[in-house]
């Protein structure tokens, strides 16, 4: 058996109804670099985070919006600070600063044209680099 573990990395498939708004999101918004963008098909990625989008039909199983993707992140609140211009130019009720919580998380979330909410955290407090496994 192989010394190197089988699994690599996870990335999730979010739902979109339109391609191109969602990669200007992502992209302009987020800063996620399109590495892949075949018709119904993008992949994206960020600092080894990556995600799916697939341009989903009317009537799919899961519509579009239904994603919901949790990021780990080292400060959240420096991530919201790099992204905070770009997400005013949101509508109102797509995104939400940071904020402390009682399970010992720093998290803000975002959501993208559809409807998938990403939500980027930090632990803080005892969790403090609890998910962080590369140290």
């Amino acid at each position: 058996m192989s010394r190197n573990p089988p699994f690599i990395q996870v990335t999730p498939f979010l739902g979109v109804a339109a391609m191109e708004p969602a990669l200007a999101f992502y992209r302009d918004i987020l800063g996620f670099t399109v590495f892949v963008h075949s018709g119904g098909y993008a992949y994206i990625e960020r600092n080894r985070i990556a995600f799916r989008l697939l341009q989903l039909e009317d009537g799919a199983h899961n519509p579009p919006g239904c994603g919901h993707a949790y990021v780990d992140v080292a400060d959240a609140q420096a991530l919201f600070g790099a992204l905070h211009a770009a997400l005013d130019t949101l509508p109102e009720g797509r995104w939400g600063p940071p904020r402390d919580h009682a399970y010992g998380q720093r998290e803000f979330w975002v959501r993208d044209p559809d409807g998938n909410l990403i939500t980027f955290g930090e632990g803080i407090g005892l969790n403090a680099g609890q998910w962080d496994y590369r140290r």
